[in-house]
Order: C-alpha cells, then sequence, then structure tokens
C-alpha cells in the first residue's frame, strides 16, 4: 500500500499513470441507463468525481489512504457524493450479488499476477447485474518494446522514457525503478483478454488499442 500511497501523496501525477474517460463508455452509460458503479482503483478518484457531477451513484475503492483523501477533497471542493472504501480490490468485494450498474478499472486490476486477477473477474461477475457493462483499461503487452539486459531484466523504452523491468513470465514483470518500482503488473493480449471475461458470461461491445493500453467494455449477458 505504501508503493500507492507515494504514488497520490504528491499534487501532481505521472502522466503514464492518469486515465482519461472514454468517451464510448459515457455514451454507454446513458444508453443502458446506468446509475450505480464501482470503481476499482480509483487512484485520487478524478473519474470517480467526474461521473459523479454527471449524477452518477459513485463507489470508489482504492488501497490507498492518500488516494482516498484525495479523492474526499476532489468531491469535496466540487459538493458531489463519492462513497469511499478504502480496500484491496483483490479481496471479496463489500456488495451484494447482482446489485451494480457497472463496474470500471482504468489501469488498475492488472497489478497482480494473473490468477488473482482472474479471481477478480470473478468477484465482479458476480457483484454486476444481468445486462450490466464492466470498462476495463489494462497494459498492452503487445506495446511493449523490450531490449534483453541479461539475467532476467529487460529495458522497456516504450513510453519514451528508459525502465528496468524483471520478468517473473512472459506477461508478467515487476519494474526496477520509477514510479511503480517494486509493484507486480501483468500485461495482456487483446484476444486473451476478451477470451478470459467473455468465459464469465459477458460479450465484448467495444475494443480500443490505445498507445499502451487496452480498453475494452463488456456487457454481462
Amino acid at each position: 500500500m505504501e508503493h500507492y500511497d507515494a504514488v497520490w501523496e504528491g499534487k501532481s501525477v505521472d502522466e503514464h499513470l492518469k486515465a482519461d474517460i472514454p468517451q464510448k463508455m459515457l455514451e454507454l452509460f446513458e444508453h443502458e441507463k446506468v446509475q450505480t458503479i464501482l470503481d476499482l482503483g480509483s487512484g485520487d478518484g478524478t473519474i470517480a468525481v467526474s461521473l459523479a457531477m454527471r449524477g452518477k451513484t459513485v463507489h470508489a475503492l482504492e488501497v490507498s489512504k492518500k488516494g482516498i483523501e484525495r479523492t474526499k477533497e476532489q468531491a469535496q471542493a466540487v459538493r458531489v457524493p463519492v462513497h469511499t472504501l478504502e480496500q484491496d480490490m483483490y479481496q471479496a468485494l463489500p456488495f451484494e450479488s447482482k446489485s451494480l450498474d457497472a463496474v470500471i478499472a482504468f489501469q488498475s486490476l492488472n497489478h497482480n499476477v494473473l490468477s488473482k486477477i482472474e479471481e477478480l473477474f470473478a468477484e465482479v461477475t458476480r457483484v454486476l447485474k444481468n445486462g450490466a457493462l464492466f470498462v476495463v483499461k489494462v497494459a498492452n503487452f503487445n506495446s511493449f518494446n523490450l531490449k534483453d539486459l541479461g539475467d532476467g531484466l529487460y529495458e522497456d523504452l516504450h513510453g519514451g522514457i528508459p525502465c528496468t523491468l524483471r520478468f517473473i513470465d512472459k506477461q508478467t514483470h515487476v519494474p526496477q525503478d520509477g514510479p511503480e518500482k517494486g509493484l507486480t503488473h501483468y500485461s495482456f493480449l487483446p484476444e486473451q483478454l476478451k477470451e478470459k471475461v467473455e468465459a464469465l458470461g459477458y460479450t465484448q461491445i467495444h475494443e480500443e488499442i490505445l498507445q499502451w493500453h487496452i480498453l475494452a467494455i463488456f456487457k454481462k449477458d
């Protein structure tokens, strides 16, 4: 948790950690009449507060105490309610089954090994209503530009700023420097993400391949 506190403690956040609100998601939220939303790994609350300003009921779940504090500050500044939950997203989610209209996770749920992420996918499926939306933005393995340094270390140049990574397996790595030093990361392949989520009873209704990420929107059958 101290890693995430360090990320969100400062007033400025590294550009690659920021997540914009996809216009397609907003359009689908209106079309599908989405009202109650869970933001998994909500960071400093920027997206949660923006959705609350649009009249949505938003639950912001974040493991970082500093992130929760920033969320509360932003919500108070614009006088909108955001329900904050200081919790590890890989624990059981504190919601009844089939109680939410949407779950969103931007650059957050892939901070673990694949087996834990798959458990989280199942828990998200439990709390979503039938017909609800699951919006995911995760690291795209195809975006890496790796230089082998030997001894399991690689230099990644895909973000324009060199970063040294130690790979645990082909798609799981731990940064050795930078703002996310020491945090386990898993990077998906687009077709793999689609296959794993759809196997739980969803249909992928939108996909964008961004510079470093996969943005995918799934509808629960």
